[in-house]
């Protein structure tokens, strides 16, 4: 590791430096791009000193969460502010840049969100390298990625790799980003059940003192680690602050953690439970139509974080205000008990419990694709697709599609569970050589118009109702990019009027929708 007027220096006569004995830097003029690294058959010394990670790495095989650590002699001056991360490699100019204060648009468009601080011996002993400038991204750093942690108070370089890791992630959850009532309680949640834990930690830089323990919230969400301030510290101030960026258990498996911000977006405000009618329940602070193998809760008008345990479900769920949640398979005519934990903004949680009987058997018809801006002619080639997800056959006679101004009446057909159906214009052909045909086997309901004047292209509500009249299923005004393109459910039960439960992709009639490729 060099100081940045060493390394420009030693780059200003057009030699090829080794930054800190890791990576070799070209000597080139300033460019908004990367430098060129070393060549392919360079070897590299081991590091020096003064620059080390944490978790403990090597700078060429960096995890995606990290802190980077400077060792700062114990009278050196320290500007915290000029400590920066950047992506890519840094030239001379870019170190000249640094050095001066004064960087380009490019170079700072590079730069790495991250917080800064400086963390002290804590004996009264002189230390001659016990001081730590700390860097801690607040994103996850890209895997295969190369980034430049330069200093330039005091001077220093160091370039790093970061490579593909085994160690899991636990995504923060909660609150969500940007609508904190605190900063003082996250939640952090990936994909497996985890064991019990409780260790102690602060937040930094000079954040409350806590606990990280398991779930959610107490016996709730066994995927999730939480961090519980400590008693007496609810209220440490607005932030930002850091959780640890990872977490060893006993069984010795290691976690990394998201490293999002705890901060103080919004002041605390209380929230109303739902009112409920008709045909919905109580269900914790919100309202849930309880069916034969599912439950739809609706919850309230605020953002939540729910936690639903019972029926061998573990459910963890942010929702934003009013977006629903499912909970399902379930036993049909079956006696069902859940605990939930409601938290809200400010981490406060509101424990309650459920107890119903799901209903018999019944079929469930959901829209599940659309296109509505064929390659082929319009509207004849247009269609809508539907599922049965239920556990029984459903007689298709009298339901209903609306579109904006427009009612299709479904002919007479049987719709087998797990089966797919196509409502198509009579003038549909199957295999027009545009676009891709229905799967063998797709029923086809052939109706005398599909929508008001056709479906929209540019994108409008539909909605399924039953021969009684209820709706039993919905999908956004989303339009597609591009024309031959589907508006899809990402899942059979993804629920509608939540934001994640559609996508736009590529048509896969009577299929079910596989997500292909990106969208350009």
């Amino acid at each position: 590791m060099f100081s940045l007027h060493e390394l420009a220096r030693r780059c200003a006569t057009s030699l090829l430096v080794a930054l800190g004995g890791v990576i070799g830097l070209g000597c080139l003029p300033e460019l908004p791009g990367h430098s060129a690294g070393a060549g392919p058959g360079d070897t590299a010394p081991e590091p020096g000193p003064g620059v080390t990670l944490h978790p403990e790495a090597s700078t060429q095989a960096a995890p995606p969460v990290l802190r980077v650590h400077l060792q700062v002699p114990s009278r050196a001056e320290v500007d915290v502010e000029r400590a920066l991360l950047f992506e890519g490699e840094l030239g001379p100019a870019h170190l000249r840049q640094i050095t001066r204060g004064q960087l380009s648009k490019a170079l700072s468009k590079r730069i790495v969100p991250a917080l800064v601080w400086m963390e002290e011996p804590t004996t009264d002993e002189p230390v001659s390298e016990g001081r730590l400038l700390v860097l801690a991204p607040t994103v996850e750093l890209q895997p295969g990625g190369t980034y430049t942690f330069a200093s330039a108070l005091p001077e220093a370089v160091q370039v790093i790799h970061v490579t593909p890791t085994t160690m899991p992630t636990l995504s923060r959850l909660w609150p969500p980003a940007g609508q904190a009532s605190t900063a003082s309680f996250g939640v952090w949640c990936g994909l497996s059940p985890l064991p019990e834990l409780e260790v102690a930690v602060h937040l930094d830089p000079e954040g409350p003192p806590g606990n990280l323990l398991r779930g959610a919230a107490a016996g709730l969400g066994e995927s999730c680690v939480r961090f519980q301030p400590a008693a007496g510290h609810e209220d440490a101030g607005d932030g930002p602050f850091l959780g640890p960026p990872d977490l060893l258990l006993d069984e010795g498996l290691q976690l990394a953690l998201s490293p999002r911000p705890f901060t103080m977006d919004t002041a605390p405000s209380p929230y109303t439970a739902t009112e409920c009618d008709g045909e919905l329940v109580p269900f914790g602070p919100g309202c849930a139509l309880v069916e034969d193998d599912r439950v739809l809760v609706q919850s309230p008008d605020a953002p939540l974080f729910w936690a639903v345990a019972g029926e061998g479900h573990d459910l963890v769920a942010p929702r934003r205000p009013g977006e629903p949640l499912i909970l399902a398979p379930l036993q049909p005519d079956a006696s069902i008990h859940f605990d939930i934990v409601v938290l809200d903004t400010a981490g406060r949680a509101e424990r309650s419990h459920f107890r119903g009987t799901t209903l018999a058997p019944m079929a469930h018809v959901v829209i599940t694709e659309v296109l509505a801006n064929p390659i082929g002619a319009e509207p004849s080639q247009e269609w809508v697709e539907l599922y049965n997800d239920g556990l029984v056959a459903a007689d298709l006679g009298g339901y209903v599609l609306e579109d904006v101004g427009g009612r299709t009446v479904l002919p007479e057909a049987s719709l087998p569970p797990g089966t797919f159906a196509l409502v198509v214009n009579a003038s549909f052909q199957e295999d027009d050589g545009l676009d891709p045909p229905p799967a063998p086997g797709t029923i086809l309901l052939r109706v005398p118009k599909l929508g008001k004047n056709g479906l929209s292209n540019g994108g409008e509500p539909l909605r399924l109702s039953n021969a009684s009249g209820r709706v039993v299923s919905r999908t956004p005004a989303l339009a597609p990019p591009r024309a031959g393109m589907s508006l899809a459910r990402t899942a059979a039960r993804a629920p509608d009027g939540l934001a994640d439960s559609f996508t736009t992709d590529w048509p896969s009639p009577g299929r079910g929708h596989i997500m292909k490729k990106a969208i350009p």
